[in-house]
């Protein structure tokens, strides 16, 4: 056969060597000869596995040949061979390279019909995709969702947390239409870091949030205030308060209790004086205007 000719393969072969192989041979069409080669030689013997499946999905990938890419799958699914979320991951991400998130989405979908429970992973991948093309809406859906699957809440926060930070090192800015959802995202996480005792990531993007103008919601002072004052950092909660009151924002009586109590606990009689004045004072201002 004319792959035979093309290519003469040693007389042991691994998954190991053709996954190798499949690597370092810089041309595609040759690379496809190499893979489908492998199991005409070996006919007996030797089968293909999701690593030398992978390295041929990701070769296809990388020179845009994404139906071919896809075929590969559903090959995988024909000879019973495991197919993995990266595998997955890999077309999806070559469609967001190449400006095709509805693609991207599409193929994310296909998890189910494989017996794949997509990951945190998964969804911030597609999650990121749609982001950076401007599909707000559908990313709000995608978060949504991801919620709703029961994604453990603590690990996707921390990675909606990195992906913030990647966003802001990279220089990356909203646009005008997806600042809304910014701000959301934003709020979002601060208080999914709150309630999943992570306080110190959670003050970190609260001041990032103010130094770049990023509206801060009052559910999210509350979580702040409420987590401080649970730990008894009293400075930090009393800070986070007047930050609160100078943005116009009015606390409500939980957000007052819950500080008084946390002074009162500490013996902190003058601040929590001053406190319950501060908030006498307040009452006095909204019922006068």
């Amino acid at each position: 056969m004319a792959s035979k000719t093309l290519f003469k393969w040693p007389k042991q072969i691994t998954n190991s060597l053709v996954e190798q192989l499949i690597k370092a041979e810089k041309d595609i069409n040759k690379a496809v000869v190499m893979f489908e080669s492998a199991t005409e030689e070996y006919s007996n013997g030797f089968r293909h596995d999701h690593k030398t499946f992978g390295a041929m999905i990701y070769r296809l990938v990388s020179v845009n040949q994404f139906r071919p890419a896809e075929g590969m799958l559903e090959r995988m699914k024909q000879e019973d061979c495991e197919v993995t979320e990266d595998i997955f991951l890999t077309i999806c991400r070559g469609y967001g390279r190449v400006h095709r998130p509805l693609d991207a989405i599409r193929v994310f979908h296909k998890m189910e019909k494989f017996q794949l429970r997509p990951t945190q992973k998964s969804y911030l991948t597609i999650f990121d995709i749609l982001v950076e093309e401007n599909y707000v809406k559908r990313a709000i859906g995608v978060y949504k969702e991801m919620r709703e699957k029961g994604i453990p809440p603590n690990s996707s926060y921390q990675e909606a947390a990195n992906f913030i930070d990647e966003m802001v090192l990279g220089g990356i800015s909203p646009n005008r239409a997806s600042w809304s959802f910014h701000i959301r995202m934003h709020n979002m996480v601060v208080q999914g870091l709150c309630n999943n005792n992570d306080p110190t990531r959670a003050f970190q993007l609260y001041l990032s949030m103010r130094t770049r103008g990023i509206s801060v919601e009052i559910g999210t002072f509350d979580c702040l205030i409420k987590c401080f004052c649970k730990r008894g950092d009293l400075n930090k909660a009393t800070r986070i308060l007047d930050e609160m009151i100078l943005d116009g924002c009015i606390p409500d009586d939980g957000i007052w209790n819950v500080l008084m109590h946390g002074l009162w606990d500490r013996k902190k009689v003058r601040e929590g004086t001053e406190l319950l004045l501060a908030e006498l004072k307040q009452k006095f201002v909204e019922t006068e205007s």
